[in-house]
């Protein structure tokens, strides 16, 4: 009796382990409960123009529309707020669900302006180049032959897709 309660215990010991440790997923409070993952770094450049309110965020969506690739409904997974003066972000998007994912962003959204978030970055086809909306449509500099975004296809035989960096541009924001 006395090893069946020790067994007991030490289940439910480790049950409330694990439900703490997934609570504690913090870099990703908008995850579904899919398999897959995508992870990388984004640099940014012009840090010292980081905005004063609202926060800077990496999402990652199914659908964008072009030619400004601008997002049609909301982010399938995104991070939490980065934190001011940031010159490297490591973000980790995970809980994907199967499927084709239009592109990741780095975008700022003023609190007053809620609907008029700015993109700050975007995984590219071309990694070696940067995304720059300030009139709405793009602006490449870089070596870009094509500029758009890199679709991610996620799927049980290929769910995580890791070092997708990037860069942002932090003087896009007014």
């Amino acid at each position: 009796m006395k090893r069946a309660f020790s067994v007991l215990a030490l289940a439910a010991a480790v049950s409330v382990a694990a439900g703490i440790v997934a609570c504690g997923d913090d870099d990703n409070p908008a995850a579904g409960s899919g398999i897959g993952s995508v992870s990388g770094k984004v640099t940014f450049l012009n840090v010292g123009s980081w905005p004063a309110t609202g926060e800077v965020q990496v999402a990652i969506y199914s659908s964008l529309t072009p030619p400004a690739y601008t997002p049609t409904g909301p982010p399938d997974a995104f991070t939490n707020p980065i934190a001011e003066g940031s010159t490297e972000y490591s973000y980790s998007l995970s809980g994907l669900d199967p499927g084709t994912y239009t592109g990741i962003l780095v975008s700022w959204r003023e609190p007053a302006n809620p609907s008029g978030a700015k993109m700050l970055g975007m995984y590219w086809i071309y990694g070696d180049s940067l995304a720059v909306y300030d009139t709405g449509l793009p602006e490449i500099i870089g070596t870009a032959k094509d500029p758009g975004p890199k679709a991610i296809v996620i799927s049980e035989d290929d769910p995580a897709h890791t070092g997708l960096d990037f860069t942002a541009d932090l003087g896009i924001v007014p």
